[in-house]
């Protein structure tokens, strides 16, 4: 019964997520004729194709109603899909770890007991590489101390980041982007998205035009910088919330392992990998895909999370759990931020399609995608078929990608790729042309 009740609720979601309701279809306009068959579907896009600059264009549509594909162009050949891999990554992560999995980060001690307010011992503070993990969450975990009664810690504080390896930036990733948040290490400590913000005020002076007098005010500037010494970091953090809260500490706060079994005095556990997941593709966030990518690898391989054992495990997950051809494939980096990494609209198209008819993770994925002209990176984009696609995009110079689900005009829910690897400073005519092949299949009829 439960089973039944849970199809019934995923199918629903499915329905309104892909524009099957009246009230979405009302909001579509059927101006444009409708493209009765394949054929005619194929002259459509085809003449999309040769009106557009040149570049290495790359097309899989395939009908998940059906089951038959409606249209293909180059679907066997490499393309670097940029932000599209993180539908690599989602799959393969709620397939292996559940969409219910969360990120632990503990505060274990080998002190044999609290006399008096006093610790003797060490904590170690384990780190899990939660993406989510903030500043507030560390400040929790020590007022968690604090609520304990302990006043001192006689030994050491030790910061354990092992989970990962210490190679915090993905293969071939350009260097200019990791001097930006979108491209902050990926290590097993991730506090605020390893990114700080911050705000400085410039005092300036204000003349009156009419008056002889001079009004101080201020020129606010924000901006952000990426934590490149994740140690040193992790102690600011600490120092600042153990003399916040009033513990006093006798040792130094300094990296370590963590012994085998010693017991848990405090915990925070992140929000569930559903709800990490639609972060994720919704803003498309480099931080959350890198991390799964990482732990992924650890937990796959047991051994110490890293970008090679990341794809080891990625690639194995798809290839044997959702049936992908992954020959040929190139994953390194979970996030799609490396230009390394390579796959063809055939592979991802075999991603969509299982995720769209896999009963376990089917809600989590396809609910997870941006809605066009709605939210997350399409809430200003395809507005002229606003709710009627859900799909994400990628994009890195002379690189555009769309991928996911659309419904067409007799409502029948297709799964597209299309990956457009070209020149630099052609990027808006490649999303043009991607938003133009879209449109056409919403205007497809069987």
């Amino acid at each position: 019964m439960k089973f039944v009740s849970k199809l019934r609720i995923i199918l629903t979601i499915l329905m309104v997520s892909l524009g099957f309701t009246s009230s979405s279809l009302a909001r579509y306009s059927y101006s444009s004729y409708p493209l009765s068959g394949k054929r005619n579907l194929a002259v459509e896009i085809n003449r999309i194709i040769q009106n557009s600059p040149r570049a290495t264009i790359g097309i899989a549509v395939k009908s998940m109603k059906y089951g038959d594909t409606l249209y293909s162009y180059n679907e066997q050949h490499l393309f670097v899909p940029a932000s599209t891999m993180k539908l690599f990554t989602a799959e393969a992560a709620l397939l292996y770890l559940g969409p219910e999995y969360k990120f632990p980060t503990r505060i274990l001690t080998d002190a044999s007991s609290i006399k008096n307010g006093v610790l003797n011992g060490n904590l170690y503070l384990v780190h899990s590489g939660d993406p989510s993990l903030t500043y507030d969450d560390i400040g929790a975990l020590v007022s968690n101390l604090k609520a304990q009664k302990i006043n001192t810690i006689t030994g050491n504080i030790y910061i354990d980041t092992t989970a990962y390896d210490q190679e915090n930036f993905g293969p071939g990733w350009i260097w200019g982007d990791t001097r930006y948040c979108y491209g902050a290490p990926i290590n097993a400590s991730i506090i605020n998205h390893n990114c700080l913000s911050f705000r400085t005020a410039t005092p300036v002076q204000v003349s009156h035009r009419n008056h002889h007098r001079h009004r101080r005010s201020q020129r606010v500037y924000t901006g952000s910088s990426v934590v490149t010494n994740i140690l040193a970091y992790n102690k600011f953090v600490l120092q600042n919330l153990f003399k916040q809260v009033g513990i006093r500490v006798g040792g130094v706060i300094t990296a370590g392992t963590a012994p085998a079994h010693l017991p848990q005095i405090a915990s925070h556990e992140s929000k569930p990998l559903h709800t990490l997941v639609s972060e994720m593709l919704k803003m498309s966030d480099n931080i959350i895909a890198g991390s799964l990518f990482k732990k992924l690898g650890e937990l796959y391989t047991k051994r110490q999370g890293s970008w090679s054992n990341g794809s080891k495990a990625v690639s194995h997950i798809l290839s044997q759990r959702a049936n992908v051809n992954t020959s040929r494939i190139s994953l390194l980096d979970g996030s799609g931020l490396s230009p390394e990494n390579l796959a063809t609209p055939s592979q991802m198209l075999q991603v969509l399609d299982f995720a769209y008819h896999n009963y376990d993770t089917s809600y989590e994925l396809i609910s997870a995608l941006p809605i066009a002209g709605v939210d997350g990176t399409l809430k200003h984009r395809l507005q002229n078929i606003a709710w009627k696609v859900r799909a994400k995009t990628g994009t890195m110079s002379g690189v555009r990608s769309l991928a996911g689900y659309v419904i067409s005009s007799n409502k029948e829910p297709l799964a597209f790729v299309i990956m457009v690897n070209g020149r630099d400073g052609a990027g808006w005519q490649y999303k043009e042309m991607e938003d133009k092949i879209v449109t056409a299949l919403t205007r497809y009829a069987r």
